[in-house]
């Protein structure tokens, strides 16, 4: 015969019952603090990497740099036949229509050098006069033209010359234009209004105007000063800054916004707290951008790739 034998089994007590609910609260509550301590001392360390910079409330502008070509409305005097040619008015002195600006002395007697054209007469010229017809000059970009090698020269008092060499230059300086290179991406209409910074030949800012735009690559704008500058009689480049618009407002770097699906923002440090604030962008300029929604002294973070998880 097979026996069978059982272990008792104690009463399960209401002691037991309340020390198991006990443990089990204290590793509730143990594995709580835990996690809010992880979570602190992760919003610390996130704290330590991030960097930031104040808004400020400022002007950006959006502008470029560019080689510039000046055109002038000018004109060669030659000589009217071989000879010694006498210098009779001062370089960059003012003359009138038909004035007499120089003699050649020939053989059979002297033969005067008149002025075709009212405006300042300067006895060196660099050869670019007969080139630079408008509708030419739209045909090429600036990096074009300074492929090409013109003949320069320069009148000495006394000096022979035959018939038909160029003698004056006559430059009509009520108009002054500059024909430059645009970077990709920047487009011009005619008639529209821009602002030129030339450091090299004046102190103030000068108003310019669209007066066309050429049809080769890259493009190239051809614009008009709003005044006469007289050192641009001389010169035939010039490094000009170009200022398409200004932008005023509070300005944050572009990297500094962040996309919460369709709706941009930034990032605030608040003391001990990162917070995301939604921003309306106003316009971006290179790498500056001009916010609504945050104030200035705000502490902007411009590193927000290391948040990318919250």
């Amino acid at each position: 015969m097979v026996s069978y034998s059982f272990g008792v089994v104690g009463p399960v007590t209401a002691r037991n019952t309340g020390s198991r609910g006990r443990a089990l609260l204290l590793a509730s509550v143990a594995m709580m603090a835990l996690w809010i301590t992880g979570a602190a001392l992760w919003e610390r360390l996130e704290l330590w990497f991030v960097r930031t910079a104040a808004a400020e409330h400022r002007t950006v502008e959006d502008s470029f740099t560019a080689l510039a070509m000046v055109v002038r409305d000018e004109v060669l005097v030659t000589a009217p036949a071989d000879g010694r040619v006498y210098i009779l008015v001062s370089d960059g002195s003012r003359v009138r229509a038909q004035s007499v600006v120089a003699s050649v002395m020939t053989a059979s007697g002297e033969r005067l050098v008149q002025a075709p054209t009212a405006g300042n007469v300067h006895f060196f010229w660099d050869g670019w006069e007969q080139q630079l017809d408008i509708d030419l000059l739209l045909h090429r970009s600036v990096r074009h033209w300074r492929e090409v090698q013109p003949s320069p020269g320069r009148t000495v008092d006394g000096q022979l010359v035959r018939a038909g060499e160029p003698v004056a230059r006559i430059v009509n300086g009520h108009r002054i234009r500059l024909y430059l290179d645009l970077p990709d991406g920047v487009t011009f209409a005619p008639n529209q209004r821009v602002e030129l910074r030339m450091p090299a030949v004046t102190d103030q800012a000068v108003g310019a105007r669209v007066v066309a735009v050429g049809g080769a690559q890259p493009v190239a704008a051809l614009l008009e000063l709003d005044r006469y500058l007289p050192v641009l009689d001389a010169a035939r480049w010039v490094d000009v800054e170009l200022v398409r618009a200004r932008h005023q407002g509070v300005v944050v770097p572009v990297g500094a916004i962040v996309w919460d699906g369709e709706r941009p923002g930034v990032y605030l440090r608040r003391e001990t707290r990162l917070v995301f604030r939604p921003v309306r962008v106003v316009a971006q300029v290179k790498e500056w951008a001009v916010v609504e929604g945050i104030s200035p002294g705000d502490a902007v973070v411009t590193n927000p790739g290391r948040l990318a998880g919250r």
